[in-house]
């Protein structure tokens, strides 16, 4: 069996002459004959590979005094998965969440929690992560040379109690932890249907101790590619809001001007609750993902009692992803002919005048994570053990400052749009929604009449993150005879900073806004059809669903479309058709710059000091081995958090597109809130051995989980770049954490109850 490999006992016998002789022989002489030879030792049976890693999984689960499960490489350089996501959705109440485009695995939800309210630390550190959630983003951690997963379902003191989901802390291999030399490589290749490339991954690992495994080092690098070509039919946003009876199918009334006015005729009020797909399309999308892993581990051990490790551990991936698609807007109040369920969810409706956007992106991300830290494990007397561990994290998005997502919306509309609408003829795991009575002037035969399209809205977004995390920890473990006491202490400083830059900012994104003169207005120009690289079939596009899409999807480039519309020149030197002189001043010169986008910018800092104390105690009841814990964790957190808040002057339809807003604002001004908490977390863990087979447990616990860091701002903003419909604001509340006491029973290690009490 491949990977299998076990030691057996092997005993031999000696005789006179020194030759060896087989053990059955030996125990067939007489008893004067038996008592000249020697038997060697009787080796113990020591099973690995697989088999052996399975049962070092279970063992650990068993001992555990809490719900723990773990996942361990069958030896160095072979973990199961090459995705850590993808390996955790192994064990029992941990499902994963997938990347949007890329269907990547890149969190995990346990026990219904997402990846927020799940803590993730490398080597019991947290990592730095400059998403701006607490949950590290899995895709950026190489798993091909992990040495173990382990999730703690119920707190453990001594480790952390910042999660309500659970703990998950991967552990990396280190060089004395199997002395001598090591080599582990590994190569692969994969294709997906769609893409139809072969791209390659591989790693390499080395690792070796010197003077008398005193001392070791380990190295290892991976590299790992994938290609995606996805296909994706989306709605986005499904908000709720009321009818006017005039809007509803069989209406018979002469007019429909939907109003909240009390006094309007009955048919205009709008008193019928119901929902309406905001935005509706599909797109086709390629993800070059591509991602190299680096990891250095020094260990030098002077004397049995003293260990100390040094490590590096570094990840850089780069993500780019090219989409082109399309997407109809919908408003509420303009829609008729609606069809609604008892639920008030619309099974048909049309609206007159729709336009018709055909889009394209360019996204380029870059995101890069380093770590370094030092432990030192001291066995300062035969009861008493110290550890004292120190760590540098840092985390960027985009470091250069890359325009990173590069936007083009095209289309026709207004004077040719049709009246088209939505229908859903069945359920959603069957049937998507179905576009009708789509097309240049409802002609389906116009659908991409490229000779109709115009330039509408040009999109430039620069995100720039970085999360540094400066942490330490500080524990002593006495342990005498049945009973184990631990106590210790931490500290965690979060330093988290956002920054974006885009052409909502300063109006840009409206600068060519119109849909040009094909669709009857005097904003954007017509596109030329040399910008097309062609048409894209809908046919099977999302195989093992029925329902109906427009025929075609138009192939382009988000670049190509900014660099043609670039050069058209400087509408402020020269007049140019097309060009919406209402929407920027004279800061417009011909380019799609970027401009700082106030509102994004956040400031958070966050220390956090812990202190724990645990008790593990073993004795019978009845017979029956019964093990208690019990710990408690003090956290307390200081928080400073500022932002710019602004407030908007007006908000006015674009001269080129009613259904833009462009807003204005007053002046800017930085806002900076402090505030500090403090909790005191408990937990309890019992486990009653009934029979060697049968393990009854009970578990009790108050664990926390924090807002999330770009949730921390303490100013409300009103984005720019906004539609009529969806007027939005966002803002933050840096004031508090959230606390969740449970209590947890389970039996054999898997849990059958928990009773969560939110407050």
């Amino acid at each position: 069996m491949p990977g299998l490999a076990t030691s057996a006992n092997a005993q031999t016998a000696v005789d006179p002459a020194g030759r060896d002789a087989p053990a059955s022989a030996a125990q067939n002489e007489t008893p004067d004959a038996q008592s000249t030879v020697t038997q060697a030792e009787q080796d113990e049976i020591v099973v690995t590979g697989i088999r052996g890693s399975l049962q070092r999984n279970l063992d650990a689960k068993r001992e555990a005094s809490g719900v723990v499960d773990v996942i361990s490489s069958e030896d160095i350089g072979k973990f199961p998965d090459s995705n850590v996501a993808a390996s955790l959705q192994r064990l029992p109440g941990v499902s994963i969440q997938r990347d949007g485009v890329r269907g990547e695995a890149n969190g995990v939800t346990i026990r219904g929690f997402g990846g927020d309210f799940n803590e993730t630390l490398v080597d019991g550190r947290r990592l730095a992560t400059a998403t701006g959630g607490r949950s590290i983003d899995f895709s950026t951690v190489g798993s091909d040379f992990i040495g173990a997963l382990t999730v703690y379902k119920t707190p453990d003191v001594t480790v952390a109690a910042n999660s309500i989901g659970a703990t998950i802390d991967i552990a990396y291999p280190k060089p004395l932890d199997h002395p001598g030399f090591r080599l582990a490589a590994s190569a692969s290749g994969s294709i997906q249907n769609y893409s139809k490339r072969i791209v390659p991954s591989g790693g390499l690992l080395i690792s070796d101790s010197f003077a008398d495994d005193s001392f070791g080092i380990l190295a290892s690098v991976i590299y790992t590619r994938h290609d995606t070509r996805t296909n994706n039919v989306f709605v986005h946003g499904f908000p709720g809001g009321r009818y006017a009876p005039c809007q509803l199918a069989g209406s018979t009334a002469a007019t429909c001007n939907p109003t909240s006015d009390t006094t309007a005729p009955a048919s205009q009020q709008q008193t019928i609750v119901g929902f309406f797909e905001q935005q509706y399309g599909a797109q086709q999308s390629y993800t070059k993902d591509e991602r190299i892993d680096g990891r250095i581990a020094v260990q030098w051990q002077p004397s049995d009692g003293l260990l100390l490790t040094v490590d590096n551990n570094y990840s850089d991936q780069r993500i780019n992803t090219d989409t082109f698609g399309f997407g109809i807007w919908f408003n509420q109040g303009s829609l008729r002919n609606v069809k609604l369920d008892d639920n008030g969810v619309p099974l048909d409706f049309t609206q007159a005048g729709s336009q018709t956007d055909f889009t394209a992106g360019t996204d380029s991300n870059w995101r890069r994570t380093n770590q370094t830290g030092l432990n030192v494990k001291w066995d300062a007397t035969q009861n008493l053990e110290i550890e004292a561990d120190g760590s540098l994290s840092r985390s960027w998005l985009n470091p250069d400052g890359r325009v990173n997502g590069k936007g083009a919306d095209v289309g026709y509309g207004f004077g040719i749009g049709p009246a088209l609408g939505i229908a859903i003829t069945g359920d959603s795991d069957e049937v998507i929604p179905s576009l009708h009575s789509y097309g240049v002037s409802g002609n389906p035969n116009r659908w991409a009449d490229m000779s109709a399209i115009g330039s509408h809205v040009t999109v430039n977004i620069a995100n720039k993150n970085t999360d540094t995390i400066k942490q330490g920890r500080l524990r002593a473990k006495w342990t005498q005879d049945d009973l184990t006491l631990s106590i210790g202490g931490s500290y965690v400083d979060d330093t988290f900073k956002f920054r974006s830059a885009n052409t909502f900012a300063n109006n840009f994104w409206q600068a060519y806004s119109g849909y040009g003169p094909a669709s009857g207005t005097t904003g954007g120009v017509a596109i030329p059809t040399t910008l097309y690289k062609g048409t894209v079939s809908t046919d099977g596009f999302i195989p093992g669903f029925g329902g109906t899409l427009p025929p075609t999807l138009i192939n382009f480039s988000a670049v190509a479309y900014q660099d043609f519309l670039t050069g058209l020149g400087n509408p402020q030197a020269t007049t140019i058709p097309g060009y919406n002189y209402g929407c920027c001043g004279t800061a417009f010169t011909g380019t799609f710059d970027v401009a700082n986008d106030v509102g994004s910018y956040r400031n958070i800092n966050e220390k956090t000091w812990s202190l724990f104390l645990s008790a593990k105690y073993k004795t019978e009841i009845a017979g029956m081995p019964f093990h208690f814990n019990a710990g408690v964790r003090q956290e307390s957190t200081k928080l400073a958090s500022t932002g710019v808040g602004r407030l908007p002057t007006s908000i006015t339809p674009s001269t080129t597109d009613p259904t833009l807003l462009t807003v204005n604002f007053g002046p800017s001004q930085e806002v900076t809130t402090r505030n500090s908490y403090s909790y005191l977390l408990p937990a309890v863990d019992m486990k009653l051995e009934l029979t060697p087979k049968l393990v009854l447990r009970f578990d009790a616990s108050r664990t926390l989980t924090r807002p999330t860091l770009n949730l921390l701002t303490p100013v409300l903003n009103i984005g720019s770049g906004q539609r009529v419909g969806a007027l939005t604001a966002d803002g933050g509340n840096p004031c508090c954490s959230l606390i969740l006491p449970t209590i947890s029973m389970s039996r054999r290690n898997g849990i059958i109850s928990a009773i969560p009490m939110r407050r």
